[in-house]
């Protein structure tokens, strides 16, 4: 049996839409034996109307605690031998469960397989731009550690049980949580990745204002310190480390940037100082950049 894990936190009903629609796809999933366990963390909108009319779904609530937390309780309240983390608002496309335990079947050896993405706007159109495909590599560490590619939406991949609990689930939930657990799992497994077809469309949100900078680059360097030692001699675990380290670095000093214009803007004036402060420690011309969007625009 397949336990499709999915973490809610719902602000509104357009967000309430959208779960409704990713609970449908889930629905229709054929040949396969599979629970749904909707992880209720502390929403404000009321999710019933929803689950009333999806099916049969265990639902967990708990108060606000984060994906991190939520996606815990869902692994400790589901049964199957393998484990899909769902997005609320992702899709699952036609076959994707029945792909994944081919997969598995087919690779004993692995934890975890991974296959390609579709993506679509956040209104849920097709975007204009390609998808790098999956990697061949089977040792996905390095390639996940020097962030040459990344498994995204969590769904994409499907996860053995066993590998799961070997690294404890999710740790810390700081922010990039995700990044954390794939890390700590691919250390320990190899994975295998298929290149066709696409098992999960990813729901694209605009990338500025949506991430908080600060969070993200202390997040991020917590989980890179938890690497170092597991690199520390070897050649191409340091170089994967510098790389994916610096690209992560610099992606979310220009969300700093971001959150430091919109904030300002926002007569947020508290969050905007402490996020000048930090941008002027991390990146002085980048905090010329934003002091000359915010006299351009």
């Amino acid at each position: 049996m397949v336990s499709i894990i999915i973490p809610v936190y719902i602000t509104s009903t357009h967000q309430l839409a959208l779960l409704d629609e990713t609970l449908r796809t889930v629905a229709a999933q054929q040949n396969v034996e599979y629970e749904v366990v909707i992880v209720n963390d502390g929403s404000p909108v009321s999710i019933a109307p929803v689950l009333a009319s999806c099916g049969s779904t265990v639902t967990i609530h708990q108060q606000n605690a984060g994906s991190a937390v939520a996606r815990n309780a869902g692994i400790q309240a589901s049964g199957g031998e393998t484990i899909v983390f769902l997005d609320a608002d992702d899709h699952l496309l036609p076959g994707a469960l029945e792909t994944g335990l081919r997969h598995l079947g087919e690779h004993p050896n692995c934890g975890f397989v991974v296959g390609p993405r579709e993506e679509m706007t956040f209104d849920g159109e097709p975007v204009p731009w390609g998808i790098a495909p999956v990697p061949q590599s089977a040792n996905l560490y390095h390639t996940l550690l020097g962030f040459d590619w990344y498994i995204i939406p969590p769904s994409s991949a499907m996860f053995r049980r066993d590998a799961v609990e070997a690294v404890g689930g999710f740790q810390d939930p700081w922010g990039a949580d995700d990044l954390d657990f794939y890390l700590r799992v691919a250390r320990r497994f190899e994975g295998f990745c298929y290149s066709t077809p696409a098992v999960t469309r990813y729901r694209r949100y605009s990338a500025s204002s949506s991430r908080d900078g600060e969070r993200m680059l202390r997040s991020i360097r917590a989980v890179y310190e938890r690497q170092r030692a597991h690199v520390a001699g070897d050649p191409a675990g340091e170089a994967a480390y510098a790389r994916g380290l610096e690209q992560l670095t610099n992606i979310f000093r220009n969300c700093l940037v971001e959150n430091t214009v919109d904030r300002i803007r926002a007569n947020e004036w508290r969050r905007a100082w402490r996020s000048v402060r930090m941008l002027f420690k991390e990146s002085p011309p980048r905090l010329g950049t934003a002091c000359w969007r915010l006299v351009t625009s």
